[in-house]
């Protein structure tokens, strides 16, 4: 086992007990290092055959949040495996978590796919009556703002065609490489209930060149 924090021991102990799982890796800010102390514990565990399962919680006042794949569901590797990135092996029997991140590595370097323009568009239409909709000062109107402010992140890197890497990887590359939708984005976050700001968001994440 190549760790020697012993809530990685204990998580693996449990994935081969309980759901016989052969190989164990660990991906996330864990696996890159930028972890803090309320970090959870990203692991996937794969088995060689059975059900695909979660679990996620605290235990013994760490965050877990396991996966557990069959073989088979990790053939063909989806979007959700981009998570794993910089993933490193906790325990494997054999050569599969070596081969498996190797293949891992292969899926990584594939060309992102947009999604259609029309995606795009009709996106940005619902963003824009969205925020008419914030304008009405009641429940569903707060409950669509709370929406456009999660949104805005993963809208910001669709509209310009890039991978969204999730929220705390998306946030760390706004804040170098467009600083200042980033310094908005801490605005609308930190202040929840300015609707200016929240326009002034809307508007910055669309106001890209048309093609």
């Amino acid at each position: 086992m190549s760790t020697s924090d012993p809530v990685l021991q204990a998580i693996v102990e449990h994935l081969r007990a309980k759901h016989r799982c052969h190989t164990v890796i660990l991906y996330g800010s864990r696996a890159r290092g930028e972890e803090t102390p309320t970090s959870d514990y990203d692991v996937a565990g794969v088995r060689a055959r059975g059900p695909r399962t979660r679990q996620a919680g605290k235990v013994d006042g760490a965050y877990w949040d396991l996966f557990v794949y069959s073989e088979k569901d990790l053939k063909k590797f989806s979007e959700q495996q981009w998570a794993w990135k910089n993933a490193r092996i906790l325990w494997s029997e054999g050569d599969y978590g070596r081969r498996l991140l190797a293949r891992l590595e292969k899926f990584l370097e594939t060309p992102f796919q947009p999604a259609p323009k029309f995606e795009i568009e009709a996106t940005r239409a619902w963003s824009l009556k969205q925020l008419e909709r914030c304008e009405f000062g009641d429940v569903h109107g707060y409950y669509r703002r709370c929406e456009l402010q999660v949104a805005a992140l993963s809208d910001y890197f669709q509209v310009r065609k890039k991978r969204y890497p999730g929220p705390k990887a998306a946030l760390q590359w706004l804040q170098t490489a467009d600083p200042d939708s980033y310094a908005l984005s801490c605005q609308v976050y930190e202040q929840p209930t300015d609707g200016v700001a929240l326009r002034q968001l809307i508007e910055r994440v669309y106001r890209v060149e048309r093609s």
